[in-house]
């Protein structure tokens, strides 16, 4: 282990920890010290008994960041060896990725207000019509926005939509991957 000087042992700061696919448990034994902890969450797709659902899942997998004094992470991370730091190669070595205060604070916030500023719904909670605006979740479009022009079909809908960048496009999207935006005027 390499030795850190006594000012970054004692100040509070952020440490971007891995934790192998433990981000629950990890944050759990943390924030049962006292530690504050922050991992970003975004909204997945995925088939649970054979049905589509939007889940929540860690944004950068394996990973949290965990506010803490060094030497108070050292002896947690000994106790619960699945909790490891995250490393980053500076001038030909190894050190221990810590992130600004400042920089963490503005990820939070962007986190926070992006999740806030989405709101999904199942197909069958609302009825797309000609000139809403959305955005496909998922497949190959992922991400594209667009107006609405027209919806066919039942369980696996063509759908014509105007892109900003790609034009018309008329394709089959299941209606789990299309994100309601706004209502068409």
């Amino acid at each position: 282990m390499q030795k850190q000087p006594q000012q970054e042992v004692e100040t509070p700061q952020w440490f971007a920890l891995k934790v192998s696919r433990k981000e629950q448990h990890a944050l759990t034994v943390l924030e049962g010290a006292g530690i504050r902890t922050f991992c970003p969450m975004a909204p997945t797709d995925t088939t649970i008994q054979g049905k589509k659902v939007i889940v929540e899942r860690p944004l950068i997998p394996n990973t949290i960041f965990a506010f803490a004094r060094f030497r108070v992470l050292n002896s947690i991370k000994n106790i619960h060896p699945f909790i490891t730091y995250s490393y980053k190669k500076m001038d030909g070595k190894y050190k221990i990725l810590r992130v600004p205060t400042r920089e963490m604070e503005l990820f939070i916030d962007s986190a926070q207000k992006m999740k806030e500023d989405i709101t999904y719904f199942h197909p069958e909670d609302i009825e797309l019509k000609k000139g809403d605006k959305v955005r496909i979740i998922g497949g190959i479009f992922d991400g594209q926005e667009g107006t609405l022009l027209k919806a066919k079909g039942r369980a696996k809908r063509m759908f014509l939509i105007n892109f900003e960048l790609l034009g018309a496009l008329g394709t089959h999207i299941e209606p789990e991957y299309i994100q309601f935006i706004k209502k068409g005027s």
